[in-house]
């Protein structure tokens, strides 16, 4: 299966080994909204509720996550903190788009408990006024598949195919270069790894300053998407107990990636040094303008992004979280975040590049699609996440009624001689539209792809690559 990729959980914007980018909000609730836990193969299954994120009871996990930043790992990833992560019983939690087997992305599966079908969807389904009729604004709800959906195509669908253009996003920013001059704006005096830990998990291009345990970093994997970070590492609410409550094991392996990557004459940061400030955290506008200056130091231009004060707030801490994204697009491939307390940016990470076409591809008919659904390495595997969904401030249209009640299955009784039940939902496919969707393929980063919108006639729709399979190259692994 195809791995996918809060203050809580923009600690866990995890390093990918793939893209070597650095955590991000963004794309985290975007691979979770893509697919649902309950339902495999559905494209628009159960809804994640941000509720699950929120609260206490994630703490604990945080810890090794939090490491991953405040450390500054780059393009290397990481491998601790699955001592600490809830055991799941092997269940998967989010399926689709993804791009290795990063580590943070299995820690974000494991930190999430998911109910079975039969949990989950209990003996009705019901639709109120109250509930969203998609993933863009109230988080009361939505529209899902309580178990795996069989497609057929109804009569009209197109039959015919035709031609569509996929993009990717790119950055020709030259990773040493653009920390270089981020530095000088910052007037930021740093060690810089050993040119032999490049694929460590420090990256080559970071640096780290001594004096006051802060760390820049930037990468960028064969001209994708350029991806940058800074971290305040002792200023973080989490310093004291990412020292006191990771793993002896994971701790050690830590020090000796550190003392790889800088050297045994560089110290490994001391959880003495982790500060503390009992100081009001900074109000919206306070947080705004303080994250849109240090923003402003990458020399990016940021004329081109929307910043807001995070709805995704730990108010057990002093510290504001404040997100900015391009084109409208929340959950898109160029985002921004950054962590703001009383003394100012905690931490910061962001992503830039421009979209490049890559030509125009074949592309399979409706009717191709609703049977191609069919086939796991497209439903499942190389799910497409459309484009409209990666917009928050657009709910999804259904023609749901409100007040409609879906009626479950019995729980069967066990007994010998029994079938099996299982779930399977047959459903006609009423209407398509041939639009466009991120597929995470074995690419440096994610490609917009040409994608059917398949619309049922209970108003769900599923969402399918429309290339044709003579411009998809399968390649295996191992001999």
């Amino acid at each position: 299966m195809v791995d996918h990729d809060d203050e809580a959980l923009a600690r866990l914007r995890a390093s990918d080994p793939a893209t070597g980018s650095h955590p991000d909000l963004h794309s985290l609730r975007a691979r979770i909204a893509q697919k649902a836990p309950a339902s495999q193969g559905v494209e628009h299954a159960t809804r994640v509720d941000d509720d699950v994120f929120r609260g206490q009871g994630l703490r604990a996990p945080w810890i090794a996550a939090a490491a991953v930043a405040a450390f500054g790992f780059g393009a290397g990833g990481y491998a601790i903190g699955a001592q600490q992560a809830p055991d799941t019983g092997g269940r998967q939690v989010a399926a689709g788009e993804g791009t290795d087997d990063s580590a943070a992305a299995d820690l974000v599966q494991d930190m999430i408990e998911p109910a079975s079908p039969a949990e989950a969807a209990g003996s009705e389904l019901k639709i109120t006024e109250d509930s969203e009729m998609g993933y863009g604004g109230d988080d009361s709800g939505g529209l899902w598949d309580p178990g795996p959906v069989r497609l057929t195509a109804g009569p009209g669908l197109p039959t015919e195919r035709g031609t569509a253009e996929v993009r990717a996003m790119v950055s020709d920013e030259d990773p040493e270069e653009f920390l270089q001059q981020w530095a000088e704006r910052l007037d930021f005096d740093g060690v810089a790894p050993a040119e032999s830990s490049e694929y460590g998990w420090f990256g080559s291009n970071a640096l780290y300053d001594l004096d006051q345990g802060r760390m820049l970093s930037v990468s960028a994997d064969g001209g994708g998407v350029l991806s940058f970070s800074y971290d305040d590492m002792f200023g973080s609410p989490w310093c004291t107990e990412m020292y006191s409550e990771m793993p002896e094991a994971d701790m050690q392996q830590v020090r000796e990636e550190w003392a790889k990557a800088f050297g045994e004459d560089v110290p490994f940061p001391d959880a003495s040094r982790c500060r503390t400030s009992d100081a009001p955290r900074p109000n919206d506008e306070q947080a705004l303008a303080a994250a849109r200056d240090f923003f402003a130091t990458t020399g990016i231009d940021l004329s081109v992004f929307t910043l807001e004060v995070s709805e995704y707030q730990d108010e057990s801490t002093n510290q504001v979280m404040v997100e900015g994204w391009m084109d409208g697009q929340r959950n898109g491939p160029v985002t921004m975040s950054a962590q703001v307390g009383p003394e100012g940016v905690i931490s910061l990470y962001g992503s830039w590049g421009e979209m490049m076409s890559l030509g125009d591809y074949p592309v399979i008919s409706a009717v191709e699609a609703v049977e191609r659904y069919g086939q796991r390495e497209f439903s499942t595997d190389y799910g497409v996440t459309l484009t409209e969904e990666l917009d928050d401030s657009v709910a999804i249209s259904r023609p749901i009624d409100p007040g409609m009640e879906v009626e479950m299955p019995e729980t069967a009784q066990i007994e010998p001689g029994m079938k099996i039940p299982m779930l399977l939902k047959d459903k006609v496919v009423v209407s398509a539209e041939l639009t466009t969707g991120s597929l995470w393929a074995q690419t440096n980063g994610p490609l917009e792809v040409p994608a059917w919108k398949l619309v049922t006639a209970d108003g769900m729709h599923y969402a399918v690559l429309a290339v044709a399979d003579e411009a998809i190259e399968w390649q295996s692994w191992g001999e």
